[in-house]
């Protein structure tokens, strides 16, 4: 992906869509610099990485109309931790995804005379998994048959001190669904193998997937794959190895 205008990036938190309410979002990622100068250091500064946080500040519209909307989202959420967080430049199948486990600690509303109502939200991270940086396997779409959700992804081979990690947004439900996450050594997927699979899905939500070791996993292409359903849902997903 070269140089871009973000005019279609995604933001999902959890089992809210922040795409059509923001207009502003910032990921930040930062790792403590950690001062390691002394007497031979030749009269510069040396530094050490220490610990990684992430943030995400969040800007758009107040909006109250239904149970789903930015203010009930936002309110009953307020201090959670380990919320699910996928987001992205721009919102394509196989292109690049951000996700993470965070919390929502900063909720501001309202504003100036005249205008439309603002909200900003800050997040921060609450899970050592930190930030991890894969592709968008599912687009938000509605899924009601079993088969694969969206599109392959050529993520590439696991390898010793890396893991699989995924992620499901469910933003309306039906009545279940099962999701697999899927490798095999073409995109068509021959001969799939199931490397891990999501507990069920009944309500509106996220999943994070617990992570699978990739140590000897050779096979290089990665989907998300429905494996049973009753009803008909809408959701997104991403997959990575880190």
């Amino acid at each position: 992906m070269g140089v871009i205008a973000l005019l279609d990036c995604f933001i999902h938190v959890h089992g809210h869509d922040f795409t059509t309410d923001s207009n502003s979002g910032q990921l930040a990622t930062e790792t403590a610099p950690l001062d390691k100068t002394t007497f031979g250091s030749a009269g510069w500064t040396e530094l050490h990485g220490g610990l990684k946080s992430w943030t995400l500040a969040l800007k758009g519209f107040w909006q109250s109309d239904t149970s789903d909307a930015v203010d009930p989202e936002i309110f009953n959420g307020l201090g959670s931790t380990g919320q699910v967080f996928t987001l992205g430049p721009v919102e394509t199948e196989a292109q690049v995804a951000y996700f993470a486990q965070g919390g929502k600690f900063n909720y501001q509303l309202l504003g100036q005379l005249g205008e439309l109502a603002p909200f900003t939200l800050a997040s921060q991270g609450t899970s050592g998994q930190g930030v991890i940086r894969g592709q968008l396997a599912k687009a938000r779409g509605v899924v009601s048959a079993a088969g694969q959700v969206g599109s392959a992804l050529n993520l590439g081979a696991g390898a010793a001190g890396k893991f699989l990690y995924a992620t499901v947004h469910t933003f309306l439900a039906g009545t279940t669904v099962t999701i697999q996450v899927q490798s095999d050594t073409a995109s068509n997927f021959p001969t799939p193998t199931t490397v891990a699979t999501f507990p069920a899905i009944t309500a509106r939500g996220a999943s994070w997937l617990v992570r699978v070791d990739s140590t000897g996993i050779t096979d290089t292409w990665w989907r998300l794959n429905v494996s049973a359903i009753t009803g008909s849902f809408t959701v997104a997903g991403a997959i990575g190895i880190q």
